[in-house]
């Protein structure tokens, strides 16, 4: 059994980020007005999934190829360590159930067989817990505490996939709705098939979603538990398949018709300013709580995707400073990567591990030593974020 915990990088920004302070002269301070804009709606993002379903993954006896298989009618003693105070495990009618108390720790247990590429089954039911905040977890090539892929499916009908990676975390899937889950403690099948760098996803036997990443190519499979700080969980998993991985073995999924992710376009410099001087994101109110500088950066993101124009989220921590920022780079023809602060359209040439913060105009106080840079891929106003591929 193992377990670790789900720390969000982002969160360093969602409680403390830090809102622009106008530049002080010699004389005054310089003040202005920023009207709110009332009437400008947020625009819609393409999605990277499809709605179409894929083929049901239909089991064909004549041409097993089964690596794994526990249908949970009797406890071998394989799937249910000791109790430790804050988690069991312990199989009953038929089911693996997985039972842990408040925290901010997720619990699973593994196999005993590393699988390389394959296609899992499980059904999951989710029995106790706040529905958006805990759930059932699926992991797979699982290498050591740092390496390895994880599915949660919460009761509510949304999941997420995350990953660790030579230690650091990220989400790959922001905690997504699906119209093929079922709620309110129905079982849901989940399938994953894994072949090379790709990983697809199905939930009752219809197609939900796909990415691809090299990372970690084998390792173990497990189940597991998501509580939260606030609730407790526990869920129950049942007839568990792993197969060969073959399209012709019965067992394998059709390969599923993928939306096709959208490729953006980068743009000049005068392109840039004048996508700026159209768009109003800068027009928001600041307030640390409610629309912070990670959701300044959002929406000049989501608009500048909706205009086919690429652009992603940047973050920075400071030296000896609590509080982090963000805002955008977009890759011009012409003049390269331009650092935008969404919060008043100004740029910053300056992006640098130990350079301070300064933006160009000089209209804004600098807002110190950056001791990191990161890129993200996607983001949603609840400040989860997706690692970059």
């Amino acid at each position: 059994m193992k377990r670790f915990a789900i720390i969000l990088v982002v969160l360093l920004f969602t409680l403390a980020c830090a809102p622009l302070e106008v530049a002080k002269s010699t004389m005054d301070v310089i003040t202005s007005s920023i009207p709110v804009s009332t009437s400008s709606p947020e625009p819609t993002t393409a999605s990277t999934s499809t709605s179409t379903a894929a083929p049901t993954a239909t089991l064909d006896a004549v041409k097993q190829s089964i690596l794994y298989k526990d249908d949970f009618s009797e406890d071998s003693g394989s799937w249910t360590p000791p109790d430790d105070g804050e988690s069991r495990f312990y199989i009953s009618d038929g089911e693996y159930f997985v039972q842990v108390v408040k925290s901010d720790y997720s619990f699973y247990n593994l196999s005993f067989a590393a699988y390389g590429n394959f296609v899992l089954s499980v059904d999951l039911r989710h029995i106790i817990g706040d529905d958006e905040t805990t759930g059932g977890m699926v992991i797979w090539r699982y290498k050591d505490n740092d390496n390895f892929y994880a599915l949660t499916v919460m009761d509510n009908g949304t999941y997420y996939i995350h990953r660790f990676v030579k230690g650091t975390y990220g989400m790959l899937k922001l905690p997504t709705a699906s119209p093929w889950l079922n709620t309110t403690g129905k079982p849901n099948t989940v399938t994953l098939v894994a072949h090379g760098d790709t990983n697809e996803l199905y939930f009752n036997g219809h197609y939900e979603y796909s990415f691809q990443d090299a990372s970690i190519p084998k390792g173990y499979f497990g189940m597991g538990a998501q509580p939260a700080l606030d609730s407790e969980v526990e869920v129950a998993f049942d007839n568990l398949n792993v197969y060969q991985y073959d399209p012709g073995n019965g067992f394998t999924p059709d390969n599923p018709e993928i939306t096709p992710t959208p490729e953006y376009q980068n743009i000049s410099w005068q392109q840039l300013t004048r996508f700026l001087s159209e768009d109003h994101t800068n027009w928001h109110e600041y307030h640390l709580e409610d629309y912070n500088c990670m959701d300044f950066a959002i929406d000049l993101v989501a608009n500048a995707r909706y205009a086919n124009i690429s652009a992603k989220i940047v973050t920075v921590q400071f030296v000896g400073q609590p509080t982090g920022h963000a805002f955008v780079a977009f890759e011009t023809l012409d003049r390269g990567t331009v650092f935008v602060e969404p919060q008043g359209d100004n740029t910053y040439s300056n992006v640098d591990i130990g350079n301070n913060l300064c933006d160009d105009w000089g209209e804004f106080e600098c807002m110190g030593t950056i001791e990191s840079v990161e890129y993200f891929g996607e983001c949603d106003h609840a400040q989860n974020c997706t690692v970059l591929p």
